[in-house]
C-alpha cells in the first residue's frame, strides 16, 4: 500500500505500510483500536484514529470500498458517531487535472468529546481499494479470535 498522512503542521507526509486491529475490553464493551505502521520512524501517535466500534470499523471498510469506485468530482462522506469523527473523501485533482489518486479528510465530529489533530490520507484508487480488502482482513482475524 503506498498511503499517505498528512497534517496541516506536517512538513513531509508519513507513509503507511500496514494497518493492526486489536481488540480493547472497556467497561463491557468491545472497541477496536486501528493503528498505522509507517515506513519512517517518526513519531505518529497524533495520526491514529480514535477506539472504534464494531459497527463503526464495518462502516470505515464500507465508506474505503465507496471511495474506490466514486469518479471525479465526486465525494463521498460518512459520520462514525460512536469514534466521534467525521470521513470525506473525494477525488484528487493536482494542478488543475483530475487523478485516479483519493483524499480523505479524518476530522473530529463537532459534537464529539473526542478531540484529536484532523488529518489527511492521500493514496490512489488501487491503493485505498487495497487498504480497504487489508482492514477486511485484520477484522477478520480479530473476530475470529475474540
Amino acid at each position: 500500500m503506498d498511503i499517505e498522512f498528512s497534517t496541516s503542521s506536517e512538513t513531509a507526509p508519513v507513509e503507511v505500510l500496514d494497518t493492526q486491529v486489536t481488540l480493547r475490553a472497556s467497561a463491557g464493551h468491545s472497541l477496536l483500536s486501528l493503528r498505522f505502521l509507517y515506513r519512517k520512524n517518526r513519531e505518529a501517535d497524533h495520526l491514529s484514529m480514535p477506539p472504534l466500534s464494531w459497527f463503526d470499523a464495518s462502516q470505515l471498510q464500507r465508506f474505503s470500498l465507496d471511495l474506490a469506485k466514486i469518479h471525479h468530482p465526486e465525494t463521498c462522506t460518512i459520520d462514525l458517531p460512536d469514534a466521534g469523527i467525521r470521513l470525506t473523501g473525494s477525488t484528487r485533482r493536482i494542478a488543475g487535472r483530475w487523478t485516479a489518486g483519493r483524499t480523505i479528510q479524518v476530522e473530529p465530529l463537532p459534537t464529539s468529546d473526542r478531540r484529536f489533530t484532523p488529518f489527511t490520507i492521500h493514496g490512489s484508487q488501487h491503493d485505498i481499494n487495497s487498504y480497504a480488502r487489508t482492514l477486511y482482513n485484520r477484522l477478520w482475524e480479530v473476530f475470529i479470535r475474540g
